[in-house]
This record gives structure tokens, C-alpha cells and sequence, in this order.
């Protein structure tokens, strides 16, 4: 039987999965600091020890590490898993195991197990084998007896029946589902109409901190941000999430509508970046751009070292339009007007369901025109729209906060 940890004369010991750290999305990544950020808080008021291990962080040396905001200081350890997302991949995993050494005692004595999902990949919409890998911590957590939390994510879609039900059969048996947006919700009610342990959350990186980047006044601020996945057409590179519009196109003419301003100066903000060109690293197509434009009206971002930094600076835009989703989180969340371009159903559950925001942009359903026609209203109507996200932060999101440590604290069987 598993420990009930109610005091602080035992360190708690924690494994959040599906959590990178060392990684170039910094939405991943704005996921994994901010709920190690949440834990932090709740382990603190309740004046609680813990210990926090990462199997995901990706740096793979079972090492202390920290996770620095401002000046504090979150401590996790870096852990493997006992097994690996496929039988082949288990036999590789338990002989790495056995030759550098095994983290399955961390398994065996851990209390509680929570889940991120790397924000949107409890699907199949990435291929079979992600979310194999994102799965696997539930199994291993059911296996084991220990309580598990599905934390605030996007569930589904799912095209393969198979897929769908093991995903079923995951959430069934977690402790808590927290789903973050109204579609996820309703998806998992509908599946599993019995289930009394899920509600309707938020993406946890609304709660991301931040300090604002001045930009020069005389200027209007206009962010863009490009994700390099649909430049590329997806992983299949022919257009993989069946986009109704040309994205490069559509892009550039956005581009060049905003430098067309006279007052307007333009940024490329990356929010997937890395040291190599991948289909996935939004800098390198941000800067391919930068260099064929060569306007002074148009700004490369720094290459953000964390999405804390590239929160930052888009927290000095005025206004902004992109396809990363978390970088249009971070856009809503720092009160900066934007319009989220979507390619799958988790832009319209957050943003047009949860937070009942209708300035969005659909590329799977509306075309070119539509699209910029949209995005030009919205500029146009950039106050409006600010005091829309200023009444959405001041409600939605905070209840949605208070609700997420609320519900935590009972997971952890912490007593007010």
C-alpha cells in the first residue's frame, strides 16, 4: 500500500512525465517550469519536503539539476524509465539499464505520479509512436499502484480506434483528468460518461512568469511567430494537417501587409529553436526570412534561452499572430492582443470554448482570404481585443488557476 503523505517528517517523492526540459520547444518546456513552479508553491504553503524527479527532462545523467525563475530555485532529479514505448525499445532500455545503472527503486517509492502530456500529444494526430512514448507513464503508473493525474492537457483527436482505446483506458484509471480546454472535456465525457474525477482546466502556461521587454513608442509592435512544422508541411511534408490555405504564402503576404504600415515595426519571434535546421526549428525559417526581406522594418527576436525570455518579449509586441500555440498563450497571457492561427482542434477548445475568445483563425477551415482578412479586422480592432483578454485573464484564467491548486493539494492528500 502506498504512503499517505500528510506531514513534513517524510520527503514526498514526485515524478512528473512527459515534462522536457532540455529541450528546443519552448512550449514543452513552459509546461514543465510552470507546473514544477505550481508543485513548488503548494509543497511550500503546506510546509511539505519533496522531491521532484523528471524522466523526460531529457538531459539523461540522473543528475540534480535546477530550474531557475527570477530568484528562485526548484530542484529535480533527471531519472530513466524502467521501460521503453515498445518491446524492442524495452530490451535497449533494460541493457542501458543494467550497464549505467537503474532508476526503477524511484518508481517503486514514488507517491504520486503526474502527467503534462507534452501539452497536446495524448493523440494520435503526431503518429502512433508518440504517443506510445507520452502513454507509457500511465501504464507504468497503474502497473505500480501509484495515484496518477492526467494534468491540464489536450485529449484527443484520435483516428485509430485502437489508440482511442488505450487512451480510455489510461484516463479511466487516473486519479484526476484534467483536461484544458472545453473540447478535450466534453470528448472525455462523452467516452467515458461514468468518469467523476474530470473537469475543465487551463493550460498551465498561462501561469508562466514573465518580465516585459520594452520596444521603442514610437512604433507599433506587430510579433510573428512561423512554426517551421507547417512551413515544411509536417512531418510528411505534404501538408499533413490538411491546411485549406498555402501557410507559406499565407505568411509572407502577412508579413508584408504589417511592413506596408508606416509606423508598424515588424518582429519574427521563434518559439521551436534549436542549434540545426530541423522540419521543427522555427528559427532557422524566421531567419531564411529575415535575410531574403532585409528591411529595417523587420526584427529578428534573439534566440531566447528559455520560453521565460521569449515570453518576455513578446509580452513588448502590441500585437501578434501565430501558429505555435503557446506562443500565443504567451501572447493572451501577457495581455497582448493576438490572433491564433489554428491547424488542429486544440487552438479552437482553448481559446474559442474555454476562454469564449473569438478572434482566431481556422487555416483547416477558412481560406487565404478569410484568413487575412481576419487578421487585418483584429489589428484594427487591437484595444478591443486587449479588453476582451484583460477580462478573460481577470476571471477565466485565475478561477481556472485557483481550481488547479485546489485540486492538486487533494491529489496530494494534503490537509487545509
Amino acid at each position: 500500500m502506498k504512503r499517505c503523505i500528510i506531514d513534513d517528517t517524510i520527503s514526498m517523492k514526485i515524478i512528473l512525465g512527459n515534462a522536457p526540459i532540455k529541450n528546443g520547444n519552448r512550449g514543452c518546456v513552459a509546461l514543465t517550469i510552470t507546473i514544477a513552479c505550481v508543485i513548488d508553491e503548494i509543497m511550500k504553503k503546506a510546509g511539505l519536503s519533496y522531491e521532484l524527479y523528471l524522466p523526460d527532462s531529457q538531459y539523461d545523467d540522473r543528475k540534480i539539476h535546477e530550474i531557475l525563475i527570477g530568484d528562485r530555485k526548484i530542484e529535480f532529479k533527471d531519472c530513466r524509465y524502467p521501460i521503453g514505448i515498445s518491446l524492442k525499445n524495452t530490451i535497449g532500455t533494460i541493457i542501458k539499464n543494467i550497464v549505467k545503472g537503474s532508476d526503477l527503486n524511484i518508481f517503486f517509492k514514488a507517491d504520486y505520479i503526474l502527467d503534462i502530456g507534452q501539452g497536446d500529444s495524448f493523440s494520435d494526430i503526431y503518429g502512433f509512436t508518440r504517443f506510445n512514448s507520452i502513454d507509457r507513464i500511465h501504464r507504468i503508473a497503474h502497473f505500480l499502484h501509484i495515484p496518477y493525474c492526467i494534468l491540464p492537457q489536450t485529449i484527443g483527436p484520435f483516428k485509430n480506434y485502437k489508440v482511442e482505446h488505450r487512451a480510455i483506458k489510461s484516463i479511466s484509471n487516473a486519479s484526476y483528468c484534467m483536461a484544458r480546454d472545453k473540447q478535450s472535456y466534453d470528448y472525455v465525457v462523452g467516452k467515458i460518461p461514468s468518469l467523476k474525477s474530470v473537469k475543465e482546466y487551463i493550460d498551465v502556461a498561462f501561469f508562466l512568469p514573465y518580465h516585459k521587454i520594452e520596444q521603442d513608442t514610437s512604433f507599433i509592435h506587430v510579433g510573428i511567430n512561423i512554426s517551421a512544422l507547417l512551413w515544411h508541411g509536417g512531418y510528411t511534408r505534404n501538408n499533413q494537417f490538411e491546411l485549406k490555405c498555402n501557410y507559406k504564402n499565407l505568411v509572407t503576404e502577412i508579413i508584408d501587409y504589417f511592413l506596408g504600415i508606416e509606423n508598424v515595426q515588424v518582429h519574427l519571434i521563434p518559439h521551436v529553436v534549436g542549434a540545426e535546421r530541423t522540419i521543427e526549428n522555427d528559427y532557422g525559417v524566421s531567419y531564411d526570412l529575415w535575410r531574403q526581406y532585409n528591411n529595417s522594418k523587420l526584427k529578428l527576436a534573439p534566440l531566447a534561452l528559455g520560453p521565460v525570455e521569449i515570453k518576455s518579449y513578446i509580452a513588448g509586441m502590441d500585437f501578434f499572430v501565430g501558429a505555435r500555440m503557446h506562443a500565443t498563450i504567451g501572447a493572451f497571457s501577457s495581455r497582448v492582443p493576438v490572433v491564433p492561427m489554428a491547424y488542429s482542434r486544440k487552438f479552437n477548445g482553448l481559446f474559442i470554448d474555454t476562454l469564449d475568445y473569438p478572434y482566431i483563425c481556422d487555416m483547416r477551415e477558412s481560406d487565404h482570404a478569410e484568413i487575412i482578412s481576419t487578421i487585418r479586422e483584429s489589428f484594427h480592432s487591437r484595444l478591443q481585443l486587449k479588453e476582451l483578454i484583460d477580462d478573460r485573464m481577470n476571471h477565466i484564467v485565475s478561477e481556472k488557476k485557483n481550481m488547479l491548486m485546489n485540486d492538486l493539494t487533494i491529489f496530494f492528500k494534503i490537509r487545509k
